[in-house]
């Protein structure tokens, strides 16, 4: 890059993060009603630019309007809505117990917001996930700089033109470009970096962003195993639920099945009704299906890359069922659905992520071999999501408890992404954070720690946690080691008068002790463990033999 275009570039980029970041210091998105306004201009935007949006994911994804609203834009906007509902409890702080050796002390969680954040947008959900993620990221209190997917370019162009006209670019901005701009953005410090891509850029952005040590929250993907077991459910039912999550966005999504696992007596009827189910909601012939729903690849390299795949597999022993090669056309980036039966191992349908509408079937015989060989196939890598279609639960579990995933649904596929009440998000090689509903919101909130204590010499304990620590005739560090053993979490208690009564009676039980030890007669041990007896009555007597546990084991 020419050193003037450089140069203009980090300006840019500069004066954007600049503006926003002046904003966020001046401590005004921390208010309720800065973030509730910035929601509402969210829903603003989806009601009076759907069409706009729309036509955006056409252009770039051959998604049909009705795929891209229930997919992009009605996602986006279920989670703005529970957001503008729930965004004020989300925030608010929490009382938590106390180390009894501290009493009086109250302990308390603080939601923070993280500041200045950047979202790096996929090419596949290039608005629900491009923009989406702005939706949490307000109702915690931050500012947010988009970086769309530069595959998808009108996408791309419709946010640049739209979201100025809804936000002040202190609030939210965009910045489009490839690796340039992406490379400058991450050169700068952020609260928090969202990327949602593959496991090789992922490691680009982590790597970068600890060089700023800018916290990062990676949505990845990996190959997403499919299992249909020797007890699956209605067969029909659970044909349509498989077609429909493998060819939505014709395949290219990070958690969508990535091959199918079928028990050996259900393979015939699996296929038959794998079949059916795509006839149904396509059409039989190809000219059929390019006039359906079904939408086209991103792009024609990565047509390109299904069809080597294809024919890998069928080199590799793979049957063809559905679709195939002979039918691919990289100018209009379309595949048809294709299944392939018992490829084999070393091909790259299950050696790579597919990320198309390719999917692989995969007979087992037993529990144990299924699980080997998902395990075998994963190998290091962790997926996003596992998918069991069986009627017993207990073989579910087992599946869980022996093949780590991001999330788990048992007898669907895909929808476990609109579900906001269960944490979205990876493990491992799969990512790592979460996101959706308060789980998003907690990714882009700090939770801070807070301890308020009154600072009277009353509660000083007689001193026994400063050094020296054998005052008192070498009895002041024991008192203290024991006292933190034995002392139990104080409760939250909403007066503080009750704390500082326990704290009382606690620093009484300490100077009991202490006078013991130091001759002081047995009526003022007496008199300090009654006090001690009556503060902690005051929460319910749960503690009424703690008084005297300490003066004997001291």
């Amino acid at each position: 890059m020419p050193t003037s275009r450089k140069s203009k570039l980090q300006s840019d980029i500069k004066e954007k993060y600049n503006a926003q970041k002046i904003l966020f210091d001046s401590g005004e998105t921390r208010s309720f009603e800065w973030r509730e306004k910035q929601l509402k201009q969210v829903l603003k935007f989806l009601e009076e630019e759907y069409s706009e949006i729309s036509a955006a994911l056409t252009a770039d994804l051959g998604k049909c309007a009705f795929e891209g609203e229930i997919t992009e834009i009605e996602v986006v906007r279920q989670e703005c809505l529970e957001a503008l509902h729930s965004f004020r409890s989300w925030s608010s702080s929490t009382s938590v117990p106390s180390p009894g050796v501290l009493m009086p002390a109250y302990c308390s969680l603080r939601k923070e917001p993280r500041g200045v954040t950047l979202n790096i947008g996929p090419f596949n959900y290039p608005f629900s996930i491009g923009f989406g993620p702005a939706v949490t990221a307000f109702a915690a209190g931050c500012t947010v700089v988009l970086k769309p997917s530069e595959a998808c370019t009108e996408t791309d162009k419709m946010l640049r033109k739209l979201v100025p006209k809804y936000f002040d670019p202190a609030v939210c901005t965009v910045v489009s470009g490839g690796i340039p701009e992406a490379t400058e953005l991450l050169s700068l410090r952020w609260g928090l970096i969202f990327f949602t891509g593959s496991e090789t850029v992922g490691k680009i952005i982590a790597s970068a962003a600890s060089k700023t040590l800018s916290p990062v929250v990676l949505e990845l993907g990996g190959k997403a195993p499919l299992i249909i077991s020797r007890d699956a459910p209605e067969i029909k039912a659970m044909a349509d639920r498989v077609m429909w999550g493998k060819t939505i966005n014709a395949g290219q999504t990070c958690v969508a099945p990535d091959y199918v696992m079928v028990h050996e007596d259900r393979v015939e009827d699996v296929v038959d009704a794998f079949k059916k189910a795509l006839v149904d909601m396509f059409g039989e012939t190809v000219e059929e299906i390019k006039n359906s729903s079904f939408a086209r690849n991103v792009s024609s390299a990565s047509t390109s890359r299904l069809i080597s795949m294809i024919s890998d597999a069928e080199s590799n022993g793979g049957k063809i069922l559905t679709g195939g090669t002979e039918h691919a056309d990289v100018k209009e980036k379309f595949i048809p659905p294709t299944l392939i039966l018992n490829p084999g191992k070393e091909s790259k349908v299950l050696t790579e992520e597919i990320f198309g509408c390719v999917l692989p079937i995969v007979p087992y015989s037993t529990e144990a071999e299924c699980v080997s060989f998902i395990n075998s196939v994963n190998g290091i890598s962790t997926p996003l999501a596992l998918y069991v279609f069986t009627t017993n639960d207990e073989e579910f579990k087992r599946y869980m408890d022996k093949i780590p995933s991001g999330d788990a649904v048992q007898n669907d596929v895909l929808v476990h992404f609109a579900c906001s009440t269960i944490p979205f998000g990876g493990m491992g090689t799969s990512g790592y954070g979460q996101a959706h509903g308060k789980y998003g919101f907690d990714a882009f909130t700090h939770t801070r720690g807070v301890l308020s204590k009154p600072c009277r010499q009353a509660f000083e304990f007689a001193g026994i946690r400063y050094p020296p620590y054998d005052k008192y005739g070498g009895w002041s560090g024991k008192v203290f080691k024991t006292l933190a053993r034995v002392l139990p979490e104080i409760p939250v208690m909403h007066s503080k008068v009750i704390g500082r009564v326990l704290g009382t009676a606690a620093a009484a039980v300490v100077m009991g002790v202490i006078f013991k030890r130091t001759g002081v007669g047995k009526d003022v041990v007496d008199t300090a463990m009654g006090g001690v007896r009556m503060g902690l009555g005051i929460i319910g007597g749960t503690m009424e033999e703690l008084g005297g546990w300490i003066k004997n084991a001291i």
